[in-house]
C-alpha cells in the first residue's frame, strides 16, 4: 500500500509532455542559395565543382536549391520577396562577359534599391581576379560587409573540386553566408 503514492507520481510525470522545444530551435537555420551564373558547357562543370565544395564546406549549413544559367534564358524565381525570405540568398557567379545581363537582371528583379545599393544578401563571387566592371556604375554595394569573393585562381579552366574545397576564400564566402539572415 506504500507504493501507491509511488505509483501516482510515476503517473503525473509520464502526463507531462516531454521534450518540446522552444520556436527557436524549431526555426530552419540552413540558407537556402539561388546560385545564378552565365555558363557554357564547359564552364558549366567548373560552376559546379563550386556549388559542389560550397554545400560540402558549410556541412549542411547551406543549400543550393536554385541553379539558374542564364545562358539557357533561366530567371526562374528570382524576386525581391523570395530574396527578403528568412535564410533566402542569391549568390551571383561574375564573368566579365555576364556583368551586363546580370546587372539587367538584378535591376529587373529590384534586387537593388531605388539609391542603387545591391540588397544585403546578394553576394558575388569570381573564380579569377575580380572581373572589372563589377558593381557595375549606378551600383553600390548593399554592405558594409563581405560581399564579394574573388578566388583568384591563374587558370580557371583547369579548376578541380578539391582546389575549390582548399581555398580559404570557400571558407570566408561560408562564413559570410552564415552570418547573413
Amino acid at each position: 500500500m506504500g507504493n501507491i503514492r509511488s505509483t501516482k507520481k510515476k503517473h503525473n510525470i509520464q502526463a507531462e509532455p516531454h521534450g518540446q522545444q522552444s520556436q527557436g530551435k524549431n526555426l530552419n537555420t540552413t540558407k537556402k542559395i539561388l546560385l545564378l551564373h552565365k555558363s557554357d558547357p564547359k564552364q558549366l562543370k567548373i560552376v559546379k565543382y563550386f556549388r559542389d565544395a560550397l554545400t560540402a564546406k558549410a556541412n549542411g549549413s547551406v543549400r543550393v536549391t536554385d541553379f539558374v544559367n542564364i545562358a539557357d534564358g533561366g530567371k526562374k524565381s528570382i524576386s525581391l520577396s523570395w530574396l527578403d525570405k528568412l535564410n533566402n540568398i542569391v549568390l551571383i557567379c561574375l564573368t566579365s562577359e555576364a556583368i551586363e545581363q546580370l546587372e539587367k537582371i538584378v535591376r529587373e528583379k529590384r534586387l537593388v534599391d531605388e539609391e542603387g545599393h545591391l540588397h544585403g544578401k546578394v553576394f558575388s563571387v569570381s573564380f579569377g581576379e575580380s572581373p572589372t566592371g563589377w558593381p557595375p556604375e549606378g551600383l553600390k554595394k548593399g554592405s558594409l560587409d563581405a560581399r564579394d569573393f574573388h578566388f583568384g585562381f591563374p587558370d580557371i579552366e583547369t579548376l578541380q573540386p578539391r582546389d575549390f574545397e582548399e581555398s580559404d576564400k570557400m571558407s570566408a564566402l561560408v562564413a559570410a553566408i552564415r552570418g547573413t539572415n
